[in-house]
């Protein structure tokens, strides 16, 4: 009798945890959609826009994943709305705090002015993990990445783009963001930078935005405006550019001013300053007093040989290099 009890105790209790595991995952799948439902009345109620079309279960045993169909979301004061007709809820069944998003379909971003970008990609998630009701981490990593606005010429590309945010724990209030993107193509020539070309093989940066939370207060017509306010800036606390005959690193800040314009400084070592200089000259939106005066400075580095430390600045509507003006600067928005 002994040895049957012995025979039958590991079925017994492997049954157990199958049936507690099974108990778990439908738990936990039944918690995540009540979240997502919780925060979609929560929005509604602040004066968000959020459509669910319908959520499927997929992955069980194993995986946790909800398949959100036909979504919609637009901020209360954002001005933009963001649509796609699948979106891949993942949770991670250990750690359910950690979700990941997985776009399956392309996303359509309008905006109030009626421009409107579509974005695709051969692969495109966006991570979350919580601390409580904080914001511990988020990324967003795309392979195949388009953007293409169908009311202007060409389509921006990038073979990898990846992006981390996170509290910065120097500040509260402010947030540290990473950015890295490899073999960019521009939609269209950079005014006054055209003969850099389109081509962008590598862009990396780290940047510190400061008063982040005044973010979440933006109004339709003016969605920066409460940051700009409260004396929000981006910090570059490292840059990395790979783009012509640009190839530097680089330190910097900006911000916007009452029209809406970029206000700021970057300061940008180059090891080849006369091949840059000629590029920038080069621009037919140059005038003629500048482009002679970059074309000197460009003949003394080629004879000398030295490096320079660029100095780029935007400050009323203007932006300059080493002081000589090389464009006007229209508002962001």
């Amino acid at each position: 009798m002994t040895s049957r009890v012995w025979l039958w105790t590991p079925w017994v209790l492997f049954a157990l945890i199958v049936l507690g595991w099974v108990g778990y995952w439908h738990i936990v799948a039944t918690q995540a959609e009540g979240r997502l439902r919780v925060w979609a009345s929560e929005q509604n109620a602040s004066g968000a826009q959020v459509e669910i079309g319908g959520v499927v279960r997929h992955g069980f045993p194993v995986l946790m994943r909800l398949e959100i169909r036909d979504f919609s979301y637009a901020p209360a004061r954002g001005g933009w709305r963001a649509t796609t007709p699948a979106l891949d809820l993942n949770v991670e069944m250990l750690q359910p705090s950690h979700v990941i998003f997985a776009a399956r379909r392309p996303i359509a971003l309008s905006r109030a002015d009626g421009a409107l970008t579509n974005i695709a990609a051969r692969k495109l998630i966006v991570s979350v993990r919580m601390r409580g009701a904080a914001l511990a981490q988020a990324g967003i990593e795309g392979d195949d990445v388009t953007l293409d606005d169908p009311s202007k010429e060409g389509v921006l590309t990038a073979r990898k783009i990846v992006a981390n945010l996170r509290p910065d724990p120097r500040q509260a209030g402010d947030y540290q963001l990473a950015f890295d993107a490899a073999d960019l193509a521009l939609p269209r020539p950079v005014r006054s930078f055209e003969t850099f070309g389109l081509n962008v093989p590598a862009m990396r940066a780290a940047v510190v935005v400061t008063h982040a939370s005044a973010l979440m207060q933006a109004s339709q017509n003016d969605p920066l405006g409460p940051w700009r306010e409260a004396g929000g800036r981006v910090r570059f606390e490292g840059l990395a550019l790979n783009w012509g005959p640009l190839e530097t690193t680089g330190t910097g800040e900006g911000g916007l001013d009452e029209q809406h314009r970029l206000q700021g400084r970057l300061v940008i070592p180059v090891r080849r300053p006369a091949p840059v200089l000629n590029a920038i000259a080069g621009s037919e939106r140059v005038d003629q007093s500048a482009r002679r005066a970059l074309q000197l400075l460009a003949a003394g580095y080629l004879v000398s040989g030295d490096e320079i430390t660029l100095d780029v600045n935007a400050d009323d509507g203007v932006m300059r290099v080493e002081g000589l003006p090389v464009r006007m600067l229209p508002p962001v928005y």
